[in-house]
């Protein structure tokens, strides 16, 4: 008979034998996430109050800002460009709105990065109708550019795609397809967020790892290619604009730099992090 002792040894009756449990390790678990008193022991009174303090004052810093902008915006912009702008200047009190969100509820990552994602891509979307705006619409935009002026359409980070033209006039179909490509980003991600969820909680996935029976590699593949498809259509508003010294009186060129870094930063922050703790660069430190 086996019997499972309070000192958590297994002993069988009969027999001189007896069987320590093995303890949990968290470390030897790849994609666990720790819950919040794993991560506060980890870090110890001192590192865990400072994270949270650090991470509380700088959501208080962002929306203190954010404040400030609404106010300036209210009375300043027009009711068609009001919208779009606090939508995309909201990005960064949302970064630290979830950062901090994920701080509290490490488990929660995963499904917090996907909700940001959501909201990126939708004030994505408002940034392209705030610079069609700017350029009066389709036709106006057409005609600063020039309607015999022919442009390369293989830009970063689509550089090899060979269905985009490589020299080709700008069109409306063109103008509708880059449209198309960043406003399709909330939409797809969306849809992952929830049929990840769904999976998650009828126990089909339980690891963020690669594996080729895992349905998360999949959803990150899809997630992937919404992204880089998405980046490649708002990139391709920013480089026409720059290229052609376009929209100045709007300072542009500063608007959609600070956007693109935003974007870049964030997703190869994400990207380095990951790839840096899955071969081991961040060692994992297990709670007392």
């Amino acid at each position: 008979m086996i019997v499972l002792t309070n000192d958590s040894r297994l002993e069988v009756s009969g027999a001189n034998t007896s069987l320590p449990l093995k303890e949990f390790d968290p470390c030897s678990e790849n994609g666990y996430l720790p819950t919040t008193t794993e991560l506060y022991e980890a870090l110890g009174t001192g590192g865990g109050v400072s994270l949270y303090t650090f991470g509380a004052l700088n959501f208080l810093l962002q929306a203190a800002f954010y404040f400030v902008l609404v106010k300036k915006f209210w009375g300043n912009l027009e009711n068609e460009r009001l919208k779009p702008a606090l939508w995309i200047t909201s990005i960064y009190m949302i970064i630290s709105l979830f950062n901090l969100f994920s701080l509290i509820m490490p488990p929660a990552s995963d499904f917090l990065w996907l909700a940001y994602k959501v909201y990126v891509g939708t004030a994505m979307g408002y940034f392209v109708d705030l610079t069609l705006d700017m350029y009066g619409g389709e036709t106006a935009m057409i005609n600063d550019v020039g309607e015999d002026t022919f442009l390369s359409y293989r830009k970063p980070p689509c550089c090899c795609c060979f269905c985009l033209p490589k020299k080709s006039p700008l069109t409306k179909n063109k103008i509708r397809l880059m449209r198309a490509s960043v406003y399709q980003i909330p939409y797809t991600d969306s849809m992952c967020l929830i049929l990840l969820v769904s999976l998650q909680l009828s126990g089909y996935v339980g690891s963020a790892g690669i594996s080729f029976y895992n349905p998360h590699s999949y959803i990150s593949v899809l997630l992937s290619v919404s992204f880089i498809f998405g980046i490649w259509g708002l990139f391709m508003f920013f480089n026409i604009t720059q290229k052609y010294n376009l929209l100045s009186g709007y300072r542009y060129n500063r608007k959609s730099t600070l956007m693109k870094l935003t974007i870049i930063i964030i997703n190869f922050q994400a990207m380095i992090i990951d790839t840096c703790n899955r071969f081991g660069g961040i060692s994992c430190m297990a709670g007392k």
